[in-house]
């Protein structure tokens, strides 16, 4: 069964994600597959994001798993709070 992403989830928390993927880089297997975030010209893993925003917003990483969640609600989480979802590559 899926589990939602977490409402508290901002707008501020995926930036800070962002912010830790240029640091840390993106894990193997974690990049984007079919869609992916675009935001001033950089491009950025849908679930990627949601789960490592999660740390910020609630103190630990959102297992990516399909059975928590998957990439269309990741997807839909992000373009609610305004980012831009395109197709990958």
């Amino acid at each position: 069964m899926n589990m939602p992403i977490p409402d508290n989830i901002n707008r501020e928390h995926i930036l800070e994600a962002m912010l830790k993927i240029h640091r840390d880089g993106v894990p193997l297997r974690r990049g984007p597959r079919e869609w992916a975030v675009s935001h001033h010209e950089e491009i950025y893993p849908c679930k990627l994001l949601i789960s490592w925003a999660n740390i910020f917003a609630n103190g630990e990483e959102l297992d990516p798993n399909p059975a928590n969640f998957q990439t269309y609600m990741a997807q839909a989480h992000l373009n609610n709070l305004g980012f831009t979802i395109v197709n990958y590559p």
